[in-house]
């Protein structure tokens, strides 16, 4: 990917990651997940790079979910509405947003695939016992 398709990637990533948490911060079901974190100036880049190396990443082989993303979500004891209220937000942002450098079905392939994951993760959804 040359800088400019890059750039681009990352304006649009940006994009969509923003308008998610617009949405995802005041909703009814998922949004008190959100509301504990202080600094959405700090927290957005942290997201937006974990979506630039899903959809446009180094190489296949790290394009891998890190560990990290399922330890930082045990804690929230999501709930199986939540997850899927949390892909219904993304799909609804992903219909608002222009998107010319990186596919809808790019990005809905890997939402599905994160949500697979959390589905099958046993520590996610409030399956886990203390």
């Amino acid at each position: 990917m040359n800088p400019r398709q890059s750039s681009s990637s990352q304006g649009e990533i940006e994009t969509v990651v923003t308008t998610f948490y617009k949405k995802a911060v005041t909703d009814t079901i998922i949004g008190y997940h959100f509301r504990h974190i202080d600094d959405f100036s700090t927290h957005i880049p942290k997201i937006v790079h974990f979506w630039k190396l899903q959809l446009v990443g180094p190489s296949p082989e790290k394009n891998a979910p890190n560990t990290q993303l399922i330890k930082a979500h045990i804690p929230l004891g999501l709930k199986k509405g939540e997850l899927g209220r949390w892909v219904v937000l993304f799909e609804e942002t992903l219909e608002t947003v222009d998107l010319k450098t990186i596919s809808k079905e790019s990005w809905r392939k890997k939402i599905a695939f994160f949500k697979d994951l959390f589905l099958a993760h046993p520590k996610l959804l409030g399956r886990h016992r203390s």
